[in-house]
């Protein structure tokens, strides 16, 4: 059993102390900054919980995503770790631009993709905006 707070739980406890003293403390003119730090709290709590996950699906699909494409249309990506992300995305960047996707079975995996990436990444970001 763990008997120590992680970082998300920490940034909770201190966004509800802002929001609950300090925040009503503050003067009116001061209040849109204490929400503003409160929102970035509650983003920063749910990236790290969350944030390693969107990196890791994001990073499969986009691997397995490339790997349907023409044997000669993208490298070939074994290693679908975060540490690869930004390898495999200018992949993808660079197979719509060669067209590789213009294929409607391909555009429909794209889409599939996309949507995904964004969803986690707005549920991290703004979850209401997905309700």
């Amino acid at each position: 059993m763990k008997n120590i707070s992680d970082a998300a739980d920490l940034m909770a406890t201190a966004r509800n102390a802002l929001l609950n003293d300090l925040l009503p403390a503050l003067p009116k003119d001061r209040r849109y900054a204490g929400l503003m730090i409160a929102n970035v709290m509650a983003i920063a709590a749910r990236e790290h919980r969350s944030g390693g996950d969107a990196i890791h699906g994001e990073a499969q699909r986009l691997a397995r995503l490339l790997a349907d494409l023409e044997p000669d249309a993208a490298t070939t990506h074994t290693d679908s770790t975060g540490a690869e992300l930004p390898k495999l995305r200018r992949a993808l960047a660079s197979a719509i631009r060669l067209g590789y996707f213009d294929d409607p079975r391909h555009q429909r995996a794209l889409r599939v993709h996309i949507a995904r990436t964004a969803a986690d990444w707005v549920a991290i970001s703004n979850p209401k905006a997905l309700r």
